[in-house]
């Protein structure tokens, strides 16, 4: 049974570690927003241009909800892929 639960708790960390590494990016069509997000949607890296704010605070704003949605949605994508590879591997090497 502690076997069992030692593979489990590998099996766990395994996917946690595969899926904690992903992120995603977006960049705003004029290039003045560049996000990067964890998989839970959380800001990993956030570059403004100078001229991001051209025009208008509720533009910049829009910009910036926009960019995260995308990379989040990205983040999601890649760590599905993630996912299943190592669930792939670990079929491949019989762990359950």
């Amino acid at each position: 049974m502690t076997e069992d639960l030692d593979r489990l708790a590998h099996r766990v960390a395994e996917l946690n570690a595969a899926v904690g590494e992903v992120r995603g990016t977006s960049y705003s069509p004029d290039g003045s927003v560049h996000i990067e997000v964890d998989i839970y949607g959380a800001i990993t890296h956030l570059r403004l241009n100078e001229f991001a704010m051209e025009h208008g605070p509720e533009r910049f704003a829009e910009l910036i909800v926009d960019c995260h949605d995308r990379a989040h949605a990205a983040a999601v994508i890649d760590a599905r892929s993630a996912y299943e590879s190592v669930r792939a591997q670990q079929d491949s090497r019989g762990i359950r």
